[in-house]
């Protein structure tokens, strides 16, 4: 009695080993077919994302604004076994953090509109220099900055970068930049790749109050609400934008060339967000995506995003 009851004991445990195994292979199985099913979702998508850039450059290919057809998210597209989304995020709204060191010289435009952008933040206008030597490649550190000294004797230890930044989230690795700095700051600047020895440049239509004000020290807040026109401004050319009644008085259009080494009506660089619901599993990817003209390409995947 008690062989026959080892025995049955024993069947037992091996069926529910195999039925376990089995039931393991088939969720991989499943799993696997879900990640190659959504990537293929997700091109698809990508290719969306650039039509819908291609269409808008060829309908106004003189300015973009919040108005247009490439701001309108698109959700709960239906397929059999899928719901997709997807959506554009201007990257030129923000100010790009590589524009202070362009080809390892510091560019003083950038670096004196972004001590304001710091200024108007109510932060220690030293975190420009600690950046800075971030990306710069010698080891002379500017007058409030941080260079190999301070990272080295941390723990762990680490290095400046000695490079244009790749991401965003470098900026919790610079001294003097905590969470609470990083969360505020991210609101205003990106990190986007610098095309030959000029800025790239933030759209006047899309860009932040903060960062409307912060083109120079006599624009007001009230100014700046103004041009904002709560994040409806269509503004054509630049000569425009100097002539909106809010900063005309200012005169500067006086200061245009070096002020529009900073500023466009256009934008270049964006950022889209995919999104693959296959039943309960959410597939999420994002690229950025550059439009130098009808031709947007993508320059990057990932699947964190790249604006936070």
């Amino acid at each position: 009695m008690f062989v026959a009851l080892l025995v049955v004991t024993i069947a037992t445990l091996l069926a529910t080993e195999m039925w376990f195994r089995n039931s393991l292979d088939i969720a991989r199985q499943f799993n696997s077919r879900s990640v190659y099913q959504a990537s293929y979702y997700s091109q698809g998508m990508l290719l969306w994302a650039r039509d819908i850039l291609r269409q808008d450059y060829e309908q106004e290919a003189g300015f973009d604004s919040h108005n247009e057809g490439w701001n309108q998210p698109i959700a709960g597209i239906e397929l059999p076994d899928a719901m997709l989304s997807g959506k554009l995020i201007d990257f030129d709204s923000k100010f790009n953090l590589n524009n202070l060191v362009i080809k390892g010289q510091v560019n003083t435009l950038s670096v004196d509109y972004f001590k304001r952008v710091l200024l108007n933040l109510e932060m220690d206008s030293s975190l420009a220099d600690k950046i800075i030597d971030w990306m710069d490649v010698d080891q002379v550190p500017l007058p409030q900055g941080a260079e190999d000294t301070v990272y080295l004797s941390k723990n762990p230890s680490y290095r400046t970068a000695g490079q244009p930044f790749v991401h965003i989230s470098e900026l919790r690795l610079i001294e003097g930049i905590d969470a609470r700095i990083y969360q505020r700051l991210i609101n205003y600047v990106t990190v986007l790749p610098v095309q030959g020895t000029q800025p790239t440049t933030m759209n006047v239509n899309t860009m932040s109050t903060l960062l409307l004000k912060s083109l120079d020290v006599t624009v007001t807040t009230k100014d700046a609400l103004i041009l904002f026109s709560e994040g409806s401004a269509s503004i054509k050319t630049l000569r425009d934008f100097y002539k909106q009644p809010a900063i005309q008085y200012l005169g500067l259009d006086s200061e245009a060339k070096q002020l529009d080494k900073l500023i466009s009506t256009k934008s270049n660089w964006f950022q889209a967000r995919v999104d693959v619901q296959m039943g309960e599993s959410l597939f999420t990817q994002y690229a950025i995506l550059f439009r130098p003209n009808a031709l947007a390409t993508i320059k990057q995947l990932s699947d964190t995003p790249f604006i936070p």
